[in-house]
């Protein structure tokens, strides 16, 4: 058991349940990921308008203030306000659960995945990993076969979360619930192909990057907009990849050939810490 699950435990994995204000709170390591991303992102985004509030305490419960950010979340990228996180507040994330299910399934973190296994959800762990310096090992854009070299990534970013203080990771390559989570609060793209009209969380970290490497101008808004579009196709022209501006397994796997970063340092993620 990691460090973060051990924490905030129990552990629920993201995007299982439904979460909602109730009494008493839900509590858990789905919620503690869910305002660790949040904090996450209101520290890095940068809107016309401002931040969507402010940066919340990461406890693990879901109590008024986390309410609070989701609802500042839904109405930013407007969809239903209604504080309560389902499939299309989780799709924000990344995360794609009942009629978002990505890549044909089963539900990333919804089962452990070993070396041999295959699914959609291996895909997503591929694409998670490719963005940063574990596509160097994966060597090849993600075709949902978890092989040796996949294995051999895992177990890389563990050692990598362990480097950065999420201590605890049994000394294996086996993608289980703490690596699931790592890889929430430490990867933000790759949970789903990303195009024009699709916006979240993981459009922040395209953009992020597109804007490191000089392709991208604007602000870091989630929204993918034209200039990110334009942006995107320019990245994928310059890496004689289809140039189609859908940022897909084949995309993330180039932008983590162009990124040497172990998965928490891009965004400068300390582990969080209850205060």
């Amino acid at each position: 058991m990691a460090q973060f699950d051990s924490t905030f435990a129990p552990y629920h994995p993201f995007g299982s349940r439904e979460l909602h204000l109730e009494s008493p709170s839900m509590h858990g390591t789905d919620v503690a990921v869910l305002q660790a991303v949040y904090d996450v992102m209101v520290r890095s985004m940068n809107p016309p308008l401002g931040p969507m509030g402010s940066r919340i305490a990461i406890d693990g419960y879901f109590g008024p203030q986390t309410r609070q950010a989701v609802l500042n979340i839904q109405s930013y990228f407007g969809i239903e306000t209604d504080g309560i996180v389902g499939p299309n507040t989780f799709f924000l994330f990344g995360q794609g659960i009942g009629p978002h299910t990505t890549y044909g399934g089963p539900v990333y973190g919804s089962q452990t995945l070993v070396e041999g296994d295959s699914g959609g959800d291996v895909t997503i762990l591929q694409n998670r990993l490719n963005c940063f310096r574990y596509a160097k090992i994966i060597g090849k854009p993600a075709m949902g076969q978890f092989n040796h070299d996949t294995a051999r990534a895992v177990g890389a970013f563990k050692h990598d979360a362990e480097a950065h203080g999420d201590t605890g990771f049994p000394d294996n390559s086996i993608a289980g619930f703490g690596f699931y989570d790592a890889t929430w609060i430490y990867t933000f793209a790759g949970g789903r192909a990303i195009f024009t009209g699709r916006n979240g969380f993981d459009v922040v970290f395209i953009q992020i990057f597109l804007k490191q490497l000089g392709y991208y101008t604007g602000r870091f808004i989630g929204y993918y907009d034209d200039a990110t579009h334009d942006a995107v196709e320019r990245f994928q022209q310059d890496n004689h990849i289809a140039v189609d501006g859908v940022i897909g397994p084949e995309t993330f796997y180039h932008i983590g050939l162009h990124n040497d970063n172990p998965a928490p340092v891009p965004e400068l993620i300390a582990w969080p810490t209850m205060s």
